[in-house]
């Protein structure tokens, strides 16, 4: 979908949508509609079958498809009970897409958003007396869903603050995982899995990455590399064409300090070896950045490319896997997601 060498950015911001594409001079952005609603967390998905089709998801009014390339958003919340969307994925085979909302739920729709129904059983595990959210009125969030395998994928979901959880039976039934983690673990931010390797699952939190070689039946700590920035603030994304591969913007401290003189100092992890050992490099950003990465995406045919977006409306590039970054567009309200088209 891009224009010259680039491609074109759908960006998630505290309001509305943007789209930028690039030409001679760089990327240029305009609004593209849905002010008011809310910030956009969920990354806006691209049709598998038909790139001129997205879905975004906003935390005030649900979930909204366009069919022109982001041109125009048409309202797509029928059967969708929960409307503060946090999280969206599509099954690249089946074309089923998967919505997680807050309070911690899970939808899906097969039909390209026009109908949703929810998990009903995932609501009923006794553990969502522990589930809760980092700020008032604490309310769970469930911030990731990642899917493995064919027709019958297992589903993952990331619980902020409620561990994660998993339905090995494409969603009839569920159960709460990482729990053994304690408080260190219940942080849930993203979940990711790794393209050739069905049983290994990495957990990103506030206090580190957590990895599975077991489909989340136990987890070990995977933090190495990220002692000084433990906590991931944006998606734990995948490559397809990249097995191994997984990138996530971090920070030293947590959102109650990101504000202290020297910033967050932000950087971004990225691992080679599916999660096992991270890379941290803030290479390009200048010192005491005071922006905190919120999204991050991946060009899909090109797995070395990522785009990352921050609070200060801003948005880079990297063209070297992550190692170093690049200022492309300025002038943004807060960044929360971005999508490479």
């Amino acid at each position: 979908m891009g224009t010259s060498n680039g491609h074109t950015l759908i960006i998630g911001t505290s309001d509305g949508l943007y789209k930028a594409e690039h030409g001679a001079d760089g990327y240029t952005s305009k609004k593209v509609g849905l002010s008011g609603l809310g910030d956009f967390r969920a990354g806006v998905v691209v049709d598998c079958n038909d790139p001129a089709v997205m879905y975004a998801g906003t935390v005030k009014a649900g979930m909204f498809r366009s069919r022109d390339g982001g041109e125009s958003w048409q309202e797509i919340n029928a059967g969708l009970l929960h409307k503060t969307v946090w999280s969206i994925t599509q099954h690249q085979e089946s074309g089923d897409l998967y919505v997680g909302a807050s309070p911690a739920s899970v939808f899906i729709s097969k039909d390209q958003g026009d109908s949703w129904a929810e998990y009903d059983s995932l609501e009923l595990l006794p553990e969502t007396k522990d589930w809760t959210g980092p700020v008032p009125p604490h309310v769970s969030r469930m911030k990731g869903i990642a899917l493995a395998g064919g027709a019958n994928p297992v589903i993952y979901g990331a619980i902020e603050e409620g561990w994660a959880v998993r339905s090995l039976d494409s969603g009839k039934t569920w159960e709460q995982i990482a729990g053994d983690l304690g408080f260190v673990g219940h942080d849930g931010h993203d979940v990711a899995v790794i393209p050739n390797d069905g049983d290994a699952v990495i957990v990103s939190t506030g206090k580190g990455m957590f990895r599975s070689t077991d489909q989340g039946s136990h987890f070990e700590p995977a933090s190495v590399g990220l002692e000084s920035r433990p906590y991931s603030c944006t998606s734990l994304i995948s490559h397809p064409a990249r097995p191994g591969y997984l990138i996530s913007g971090v920070t030293a401290v947590g959102p109650g300090q990101w504000r202290r003189p020297e910033g967050g100092d932000p950087g971004f992890a990225r691992s080679e070896d599916g999660g096992k050992t991270w890379q941290v490099s803030n290479s390009g950003l200048p010192a005491q950045y005071k922006g905190i990465p919120r999204g991050i995406g991946l060009a899909p045919d090109d797995a070395t490319l990522s785009f990352a977006g921050f609070t200060d409306g801003s948005v880079w590039s990297s063209e070297d896997s992550g190692a170093s970054f690049a200022r492309v567009i300025d002038g943004l309200p807060p960044v929360m997601s971005v999508t490479v088209a």
